[in-house]
């Protein structure tokens, strides 16, 4: 028997959002812990979020979180159970509000990831994980690329398949397939749209406008690149164009109705001129039917060029440039109360791993933070020991 076998009491694979809210709730226990980070530095894609700002969490009420995060029901107990709020003012990092969304006061991720405590954790930075270690069908440590780590307990906090070059490159996604964890269908939220017809318009911003499909609706500002769509529209639409979900348009001017639009355009032809952006205006006005054009003519223009505009055979970004994974590991596999798996009961998992995913809007690290709380107070829970 190798002489590190259950050296650690738990060996946490990833140092992301999940990954540093389950070191630090274990940080004061005296429990041995092992923090396993496959890059060179800790919480890499935490560091991007918000553009650098960090959207830490929002402000949302129970029944609105259930709602804006996919499997949302799983966390309704956590929500309840634990004051983000407070975990934050008591690691020093004040938070600010913007409508429902909080970022930290300094408006720097960094900072974020400098309030986690994990100075009694054992950390290995460039230590990824390639495998799982079982014995006789017991889950006892994993191999990696910098020798094999025996414990007792082994928390998956990898995150999903996006943003790979900050760890989440979906290899633990395949290790665990390999000993029967069950997967959803995975695909890509928080996504911009490819969408060659506005490529000429690439640069300019809009804002106030409504995309929808027959299920949802949105309304934000919208980004034209040079390869679609982008900006915060575009990013909360991407997983449902992603999900096949039907057709999906554009409403340039939603401060009025169709009919409303269309009595404005037909009292005066230039209406729209002064409303958007220069070059978006001229794009826009090539399909304005010329030649003392009659009411039916006017009509078609506002329905098909401003009101309901047809992203025809619209598609996402690829899988590796969303920012977050939506799908994952299936619920059905883990229990709501401990984020453990029903067969392999001393294994747990966390934030962007699971079919759990929110909109933009600070709700993914949400995700993130409540899972790596539910599993820091199962293993408590299993070691007895009890918080003051």
């Amino acid at each position: 028997m190798n002489k590190d076998f259950l050296l650690y009491d738990v060996i946490i694979i990833g140092a992301g959002s999940s990954g540093l809210m389950l070191a630090d709730r274990l940080n004061d226990t005296k429990l041995k812990v092992l923090l396993l980070e496959g890059t060179r530095r800790i919480g890499t894609k935490l560091l991007l979020t918000g553009n650098g700002r960090c959207n830490v969490l929002s402000s949302d009420s129970a029944t609105e979180l259930e709602h804006a995060i996919h499997n949302g029901r799983f966390l309704r107990s956590a929500y309840h159970k634990y004051d983000l709020h407070k975990f934050f003012r008591k690691h020093n990092l004040p938070l600010k509000q913007e409508n429902k969304r909080l970022y930290p006061a300094s408006e720097k991720a960094r900072d974020v990831v400098d309030c986690f405590r994990i100075h009694n954790v054992t950390l290995k930075k460039n230590c990824k994980v390639e495998d799982l270690i079982f014995k006789e069908d017991n889950l006892v440590g994993v191999k990696t690329n910098s020798g094999e780590f025996y414990g007792k307990n082994i928390a998956v906090c990898s995150g999903g398949k996006t943003y790979p070059k900050s760890g989440s490159d979906g290899s633990m996604h395949k290790i665990l397939k390999k000993y029967g964890v069950k997967f959803t269908k995975i695909y890509p939220s928080e996504v911009a749209l490819v969408y060659p017809d506005f490529t000429e318009l690439s640069g300019i911003a809009l804002d106030g406008v409504r995309m929808f499909n027959k299920k949802r609706e949105f309304t934000g500002s919208l980004l034209f690149t040079h390869k679609g769509l982008s900006g915060p529209l575009s990013i909360s639409m991407g997983e449902f164009v992603a999900r096949e979900e039907g057709d999906t348009f554009i409403d340039f001017f939603p401060e009025l109705n169709e009919d409303q639009l269309f009595n404005k355009i037909w009292e005066n032809h230039k209406f729209l001129e002064n409303k958007f952006p220069k070059r978006f205006y001229q794009h826009i006005m090539q399909f304005f039917p010329h030649n003392n054009p009659n009411k039916k003519e006017i009509r078609k223009f506002v329905t098909n060029k401003i009101k309901r505009y047809h992203l025809k055979d619209v598609k996402t970004m690829p899988l590796e440039y969303a920012f977050t994974t939506a799908g994952g590991v299936s619920l059905k596999e883990i229990s709501p109360k401990n984020c453990q798996h029903k067969k392999i009961t001393n294994l747990y998992l966390t934030g962007e791993l699971l079919d759990l995913h929110g909109e933009i809007g600070g709700y993914n690290l949400m995700v993130a933070w409540y899972t790596g709380m539910i599993v820091a107070d199962a293993i408590k829970e299993k070691f007895d020991i009890i918080e003051n």
